[in-house]
């Protein structure tokens, strides 16, 4: 005689906890197309991001537990489902009057921001995009750096215009996975944009209410260094999920990151964490790291300010000349330990936007609505 049913089936189930969000996954709703025939046992667990780092363990623990529970076979479907955020209400906060989404399709937003230039904003957002992407998430790429837009140079699609649909929406152009749009886009070469703030606040509104995203799981945001106009309207725009933020590891670098920090409060920005971009050089031939810019104390500013560091990525000789032909780091060397690094770095950030979301949820009035509806038999 069998000894699983549906309800001990699902005891077991509560004993399971997802590690960021600290409830039981059928609490959480994380529980689908539960099945039970005779001892044998399938059932769907919808995790809150493709790129959760987690999920071998989850799954485990799934296991575990319904073996534990008398199952005699345990078949788990990972899946995942990206929360999508409140609106902005008018004043830029999320409430009950909040006005339509302007990304309706788009359920989470990441800005990549740093204190100044030069720090490789640019190529930490496009190969984190990209590598969001490899973990099976459908990612967007919006280039926000109005006045030095990098990304068609380092995507390759130099000379490339985007066209409009059938409704009069500017279509985004389409590489490695990506959707992207830049002011590049717009420009012919070495033509400067030269806009006072109200503009360059405008043009931000357009590439994200006249763009045609359609459905996607995040949408990554290049933003221009140091803080002004755009910072300012992205937030009055967007719920943005949160911020990562880039510098090097030099003392000076790290000045103008509290700069951007400080923004980020005040705009009522989570900061999801740091990326301590060309922390070290590891030679070739020795297999040594180098810290070419002096003992790093990204760290210990990090800990001050009750961050975390999601990751250190190496300076190498192949980021920089892969992104010049119009190659990511990821795509031109995947199996790099760079490229590593920046796939870790893709899971954390998704993993700290998911926790966000859920503080948003729960603040808003509970979780139980994050994936609508009970544990199906």
């Amino acid at each position: 005689m069998a000894t699983m049913t549906q309800d001990k089936a699902l005891a077991a189930l509560r004993t399971v906890d997802d590690p960021d969000l600290k409830k039981d996954l059928v609490t959480l709703g994380m529980i689908k197309d539960l099945k039970v025939d005779g001892d044998a046992v399938s059932v769907r667990v919808v995790l809150t991001t493709p790129a959760c780092p987690l999920k071998d363990k989850i799954k485990a623990d799934v296991v575990a537990a319904l073996e534990g529970a008398g199952a005699s076979s345990v078949d788990v479907t990972m899946d995942a489902e990206v929360r999508k955020a409140p609106p902005r209400g008018p004043a830029g906060q999320n409430g009950a009057a909040a006005r339509a989404p302007r990304m309706p399709g788009v359920k989470s937003i990441i800005a990549v921001v740093s204190g100044k230039g030069g720090v490789g904003k640019s190529t930490v957002a496009t190969n984190l995009a990209v590598s969001l992407t490899r973990h099976g998430a459908t990612v967007g790429l919006l280039d926000a750096d109005i006045y030095g837009p990098s990304l068609p140079t380092m995507l390759g699609l130099l000379n490339r215009r985007p066209g409009l649909n059938s409704d009069e929406k500017i279509a985004p152009i389409d590489r490695y996975g990506l959707k992207v749009m830049s002011m590049g886009f717009m420009l012919k070469d070495d033509q400067a944009v030269v806009w006072r703030g109200p503009m360059l606040g405008k043009a931000l509104q357009q590439f994200i209410e006249d763009v045609e995203w359609g459905e996607l799981d995040y949408v990554v945001i290049d933003m221009p260094p140091g803080t002004g106009d755009v910072q300012l309207s992205l937030a009055q725009l967007l719920p943005v999920t949160g911020a990562v933020v880039v510098t090097t590891p030099q003392d000076v670098a790290f000045a103008d990151v509290r700069r951007s920090i400080n923004q980020l409060e005040i705009t009522k920005t989570p900061v999801l964490g740091l990326v301590e971009n060309m922390s070290h050089f590891v030679c070739g031939n020795c297999d040594t790291p180098h810290m070419i810019f002096g003992e790093s104390r990204v760290q210990g500013h990090a800990t001050k300010l009750s961050l975390e560091v999601l990751a250190s990525i190496p300076l190498d000789s192949v980021t920089a000349v892969a992104a010049d032909h119009g190659e990511p780091i990821v795509v031109a060397s995947p199996d790099s330990a760079t490229s590593k690094q920046y796939l870790e770095l893709a899971g954390r950030v998704a993993q700290k936007a998911a926790i966000e979301q859920h503080k948003k949820d729960s603040q808003a009035g509970g979780f139980a609505g994050f994936f609508a509806g009970k544990p199906k038999a």
